[in-house]
């Protein structure tokens, strides 16, 4: 393997691309330097419209590659003349392989990924749940501090008390209840009148497992590091797992030795671990490798998982005795071709042996038509079939991967985090919803990776048969469509509802206030523009659309966004550094960004209304000419 990844190595440092790539680029910045900087007016000139833009590209390289170099050598947790020499080997190969890269860039300023826009209010599958198709939507932007301090689930970050109300109130419009127990003692009856256990709540004695996401949380090299590594890419938030053992424990009844929080896929690391073992320590804590204090390592049952497309797994004896599931996925983007993680894909997580080789078959499932390994999971009798409640984690959610979180810009977030938690007991009609967020956020998921929600709502036959015996998944396991845009977001009208066989579609949580926001619509959150114009490099088999920082590479026309469209605004003011340079008072409400700068800037515009400021908005850049 090593000779291999060599033998490529040398293979790409010896391709003339690069080599190219780096002449013609510094031959352009030279000549407009020395051409232009004297008399700016040459810059029209034919000979210097071909240069600019080899020279700003050439310029976009080195600006994303040094501050890349830059950022990861402040997060080295040794001295840096200790580790300079490597610094040093491994700038030199990242200077040789990216400029191969940028040099193979198929387009600027377009992407492999088609837009799409999907039909609203067309509603496919049977409805599920005490109230069948329901997804209750909470939000409440007081759960989280929009600037962090620290890690993402540090304690200074989260208002626990805050997630605690959103999951109660949100549990208690899912069942109709009055009370938090009562809410429980309906879910446990329609689940157990489902199964044909008879019309009762939870009996004492009963197991329940939790399955958690922890996918970032491994390392190839040697996973005894991962129990100790900090870090903020997204997994599963401490506080929405305290909060439901809360419910469970204190509420229900239930033994916190009955109770079993797993991902047998992964460490289940220390930041994760030590919050929720402190308040519930008899609780079964069970990961991959049980390589860590209080964490015990998933055993493989006598019970064997088949995937549609032959593969064969081994479920784990905590799923197995489990006579409840609770399933918490996490919204969330996935890498693999512009797909999403939702309730589906987070069973991947299920399993003793690694998934790597399921890979093919989730790839082929975001074809639409294909069959999809999520329904084999929500359709199981082991997995979905045992699953009492799904919560959508959305406090935090990522876009443009499965591990950066990200202030979304779309009502009602507003360049904050998404501050949601999302209940249900459909697990279409939940990864419905989560999914046409990510989507109206935009501008991926592809259209394909719905795929799998259609299947679920209606399964092809004699494809799925998890158990192997015989048996095929006919039934349909939720609901799916895609909301309304026209409706407000607030409003159950978003979906077609209930009686119209439908997502019955509940928002709780912080009233919407009838007052203004301003945002900065361009430039965009962790985008590169050249010219005015958003540029999305294809490199390899991945389109990049989040780059390290807001990188705006000339001049740019800067462009705001006011909400609602009807509010009372007398001017928008537009400051650099807290510097005006423009008041603009008729709609659009844009600037032209035309002067030169070198640097970092703090990009600020103001929305105001009879002398007083009604919104602020800001932006961190860079900016090169």
């Amino acid at each position: 393997m090593v000779r291999i990844c060599k033998k490529h190595l040398f293979q790409k440092l010896k391709q003339k691309k690069g080599i190219l790539f780096h002449i013609i680029g510094l031959i352009s910045v030279v000549w407009f330097v020395i051409r232009v900087f004297p008399a700016p007016h040459r810059s029209q000139y034919p000979c210097q419209q071909l240069a600019i833009p080899f020279a700003l590209g050439y310029i976009a390289f080195w600006s994303v590659l040094v501050f890349g170099f830059i950022t990861w050598v402040k997060k080295v947790q040794t001295k840096t003349f200790a580790v300079s020499p490597s610094i040093l080997i491994v700038f030199i190969l990242l200077f040789s392989i990216s400029s191969i890269s940028f040099a193979n860039v198929s387009q600027l300023g377009t992407s492999q990924y088609q837009p799409w826009d999907p039909i609203p209010k067309q509603p496919i599958g049977v409805p599920t749940g005490i109230f069948p198709g329901r997804v209750v939507w909470t939000w409440n932007p007081d759960a989280t501090e929009k600037n962090l301090d620290g890690y993402w689930w540090e304690s200074q970050n989260n208002d626990l008390e805050v997630i605690d109300s959103m999951f109660s109130s949100g549990l208690q419009s899912l069942t109709n209840a009055s009370n938090d127990l009562e809410a429980w003692n309906n879910l446990f009856t329609y689940f157990n009148v489902k199964q044909g256990k008879g019309e009762h709540g939870y009996t004492p004695g009963e197991k329940i497992a939790i399955k958690v996401n922890l996918n970032n949380c491994w390392n190839t090299l040697s996973h005894i590091d991962d129990y100790k590594t900090r870090d903020n890419e997204r997994d599963a938030h401490p506080d929405v797992v305290n909060s439901l053992l809360h419910h469970l424990t204190d509420i229900v009844g239930v033994e916190q030795s009955l109770i079993t929080v797993y991902d047998t896929s992964r460490p289940m690391p220390n930041w994760f671990f030590d919050p929720v073992s402190s308040s519930y320590p008899d609780v079964k804590y069970i990961d991959a490798f049980g390589g860590a204090s209080g964490r015990l390592q998933g055993k493989a049952s006598n019970i064997s998982f088949y995937f549609s497309d032959g593969v064969i797994r081994s479920l784990p004896v905590c799923v197995v005795d489990a006579d409840y599931l609770i399933n918490i996925p996490i919204m969330k983007q996935h890498p693999i071709n512009h797909g999403v993680t939702l309730s589906g894909k987070n069973l991947f997580g299920t399993f003793i042996e690694p998934v790597m080789d399921l890979h093919p078959y989730h790839e082929s499932g975001q074809i639409m038509g294909n069959p999809a390994p999520q329904i084999d999971l929500l359709g199981a009798e082991e997995l979905g079939g045992k699953t009492l409640l799904y919560i959508g984690d959305a406090l935090y959610s990522t876009l443009n991967d499965h591990r950066t979180i990200y202030h979304f810009q779309m009502e009602p977030f507003f360049d904050d985090w998404t501050n949601s938690i999302f209940l249900s007991q459909d697990p279409i009609a939940i990864d419905s919803v989560m999914y046409d967020f990510l989507h109206t956020e935009g501008p991926i998921p592809i259209e394909g990776s719905q795929n799998y929600l259609h299947q679920g709502a209606q399964p092809d036959l004699e494809v799925y048969d998890p158990e192997n015996d015989g048996i095929f998944i006919s039934e349909s396991i939720g609901v799916h469509e895609h909301w309304d845009i026209s409706e407000s977001i607030f409003s159950s009208g978003r979906y077609s509802g209930y009686e119209n066989q439908g997502i019955d579609f509940i928002y709780l949580g912080a009233n919407p206030e009838e007052s203004t926001v301003i945002t900065i619509d361009q430039p965009a959150y962790h985008h590169l523009y050249v010219s005015n114009m958003p540029v999305n490099f294809s490199i390899r088999w991945k389109d990049y659309y989040l780059f390290p920082a807001t990188i705006v590479i000339g001049a740019i026309t800067v462009k705001t966004i006011i909400i609602p469209s009807t509010a009372n605004i007398d001017h928008v003011d537009f400051f650099v550094d807290g510097v005006l340079q423009k008041q603009d008072d008729e709609f659009p409400y844009d600037w032209n960004w035309t002067s030169m700068s070198f640097g970092s800037h703090i990009l600020t515009v103001t929305a105001s209304y009879d002398d007083e400021i009604t919104s602020t908005a800001e932006r961190a850049l860079i900016k090169l000419f």
